[in-house]
């Protein structure tokens, strides 16, 4: 490349050295047909007769002010064969007479030099050009800034990112090939030749929609027009083999009139970010679309959860209310609690299906197997139900084929997806229907394990087709709910799914509106050996050990809960001392012999310490029998983090609220 930097020192040099208007000497350094020349603080002039009167009012207005070049950097970018952009900085001292200083000015410039004849000249300009107004500070001119700007843009779309570029001359209809690409391959074969007969090959590469688009963009008569002041024209197809490109249009030359006369073609292969792009807008509208489901479900939910809460929460207000008004009455009284004893466990059920939910797309279950007797499991789930069953006058009925009793199964999980869907059965099933509940099992071929097959069937009010295929979703629920007034929000059924998924079974529906329904869930399990077969069937806390006699301190805050724990655990047989929180417990505990109480049940949130706090400083006591006493976590904080914490501070073992006596005598006899 020619040393382009002592080129514009020359320039610059003849540029402020001129005293004499009459003689410029603009031909050894512009190009006639230069356009787009600008200098000065605000000028822009659109050839050169524009830019040279300008200049001679410059050189009027300098006086005897003399100008001095000082510090020039420059770089380069070839634009083409023939044109370089050269673009800098430039520092300008103007001096007195005496030689003191009156400005200095850091300045930016850009300039193009085109070869014609050989000989390099000026085919744009922008600088700005100090004269007494101008001092030290000033800002840099506007349209300077703007034209840095362009030619930094026409490097970048003619830099390396573009693959294919070609040379149109707008008057001769001349395409001159400047960069081949063998991923731009339209047909144009010649390096020079007509743009007509070259173009038109392009429709038979170029895919639809985009032929017309791709015709319109390069449109010869209309392409000088659409470019005026503009630094570019781009515009995304796609061809034929399903590859995308970008085209982008430079202008290259201009008239005397500031019209383009040539211009750049450009192409580059855009397949990789058009279809990233393409999968990205994809994501967008299927996580818009998850998101507005989402949203509408959950909206339905909170609807149907507001209605379902307070149903049952009216009817235990008004039972409790009217088991008040009959206390001599027996019967009345009896029955009343009854109904509020049902309700208080709709209400738990809702609660318990909506943590569950939570945990499971939390991804905190964990499921935990242990051998289990399936006859006296599968037995219990359906004895649930059966008084609600005969309040409505439904039979429900179990049958068995059962060829291992005992094997390894997630007892708690599964029972849980047994209630649910027996629990449906009996509500969608009208007075006078019949539920039936099956549990088989068949071999596996690995003879280690064995298909558990639970069936629960229904002639209650069926399903539409429609409803069948979202019924596992959650938040789903039958829309002639509505209509048959029955309560649910839509998540029992969602539950179930994600567990039988977790236990690796399966669940399918068959129904039909106004006949019934029938689940059938398919469970692997793996056989217990004949000795933890025998030892489960031997296991029988109650029958071994009892309750009475234990003195068990209770650590509760809430007077309402203190007093049914307390009730409860003295119809268990044991001696129940009360602390209301956890300094309280400590202070009894350092007062008390060691051997005085033989368990603490320990709720968790409690005011001064909590039972986290209060558990660790026990556990730190000198006297090793009192830092050893069972402590059993019995608490609302119902989550597998829950029990897991408990059990990190040193608690024995976690039961969730509301005491259920059926669950608690057991565990606490664990420990004795």
């Amino acid at each position: 490349m020619d040393d382009f930097k002592q080129l514009t020192e020359q320039l610059l040099k003849f540029y402020i050295d001129t005293e004499s208007i009459d003689d410029t000497g603009f031909e050894n350094f512009f190009d006639d047909n230069s356009s787009i020349v600008g200098t000065g603080k605000h000028e822009f002039f659109r050839n050169l007769h524009e830019f040279q009167e300008s200049y001679k009012f410059d050189v009027k207005q300098r006086g005897k002010i003399r100008l001095k070049i000082r510090d020039l950097q420059q770089e380069e970018a070839e634009l083409g064969d023939d044109q370089v952009l050269a673009y800098g900085t430039v520092v300008f001292t103007g001096l007195f007479e005496d030689g003191s200083v009156c400005f200095e000015m850091d300045t930016r410039f850009s300039i193009i030099y085109k070869k014609v004849n050989g000989k390099w000249l000026v085919q744009h300009l922008h600088q700005s050009v100090p004269d007494r107004d101008q001092m030290t500070g000033e800002e840099f001119p506007v349209t300077l800034g703007k034209q840095v700007e362009e030619a930094h843009r026409a490097i970048s779309a003619l830099g390396t990112a573009y693959y294919h570029i070609s040379r149109l001359d707008l008057k001769t209809k001349k395409i001159e090939l400047v960069k081949r690409s063998r991923k731009m391959e339209l047909g144009i074969s010649q390096k020079t030749a007509d743009w007509d007969s070259q173009f038109e090959v392009i429709k038979d590469v170029i895919a639809e929609p985009f032929v017309q688009k791709y015709i319109d963009f390069f449109d010869t008569q209309t392409m000088a027009a659409r470019l005026r002041n503009k630094e570019s024209m781009s515009f995304e197809f796609k061809k034929k083999d399903g590859k995308w490109f970008l085209a982008m249009i430079v202008p290259q030359n201009y008239d005397k009139d500031g019209n383009v006369t040539s211009v750049l073609l450009a192409n580059r292969d855009v397949t990789d970010e058009k279809l990233r792009e393409l999968r990205q807008e994809e994501e967008l509208r299927e996580a818009k679309l998850n998101a507005e489901t989402a949203s509408k479900a959950k909206s339905a939910f909170l609807f149907n959860m507001s209605h379902d809460i307070r149903t049952p929460m009216n009817a235990i207000i008004g039972y409790a209310d009217l088991a008040s008004r009959h206390l001599e009455d027996t019967e009345k009284l009896s029955r009343y609690i009854d109904n509020i004893q049902i309700c208080g466990r709709k209400l738990l059920s809702l609660l318990s299906n909506v943590l569950d939910l939570a945990r499971i797309e939390n991804n905190k279950v964990e499921m935990k197997y242990a051998v289990s007797d399936v006859r006296e499991d599968f037995t219990n789930c359906v004895t649930m139900f059966q008084q609600q069953a005969e309040s409505k006058n439904q039979t429900l009925c179990m049958t068995e084929h059962i060829l291992y009793p005992y094997v390894y199964v997630d007892e708690p999980h599964l029972s849980e997806v047994c209630i649910n869907i027996i629990s449906n059965a009996v509500k969608y099933t009208n007075a006078g229907g019949t539920i039936s509940c099956k549990v088989a099992q068949r071999p596996c071929e690995n003879e280690d394990w064995c298909d558990m097959i639970i069936s629960i069937t229904d002639n209650g009010i069926g399903m539409t087709e429609e409803f069948q295929k979202h019924i596992f979703e959650a938040f789903e629920r039958e829309r002639t709910s509505t209509i048959t007034h029955i309560e649910g929000i839509g998540i029992g059924m969602g539950i179930v799914k994600k567990l039988v998924d977790l236990m690796g079974g399966t669940i399918e529906v068959e129904s039909k509106l106004g006949e019934g329904s029938t689940f059938t869930v398919t469970i692997p399990c793996k056989k217990a050996s004949k000795e933890e077969a025998l030892e489960k069937k031997n296991q029988n806390p109650r029958s071994k050990k009892s309750l009475k006699g234990v003195r068990v301190l209770l650590v509760e805050d809430n007077e309402i809960n203190a007093e049914i724990a307390t009730e409860l655990l003295k119809e268990e047989g044991c001696i129940v001392e009360v602390a209301t929180d956890g300094v309280a417990c400590i202070s009894m505990i350092e007062k008390a012999d060691a051997d005085y109480y033989k368990m603490i049940l320990m709720d968790i949130q409690m005011p001064v310490m909590n039972g986290f706090d209060t558990t660790l400083t026990i556990r730190k006591m000198k006297d090793d029998k009192k830092a050893m006493i069972p402590i059993i976590a019995m608490t609302a904080n119902a989550f597998a983090e829950d029990r897991q914490k408990a059990l990190s501070v040193g608690m024995n073992d976690h039961v969730a609220k509301p005491v259920d006596m059926n669950i608690l005598a057991p565990t606490m006899m664990k420990y004795l």
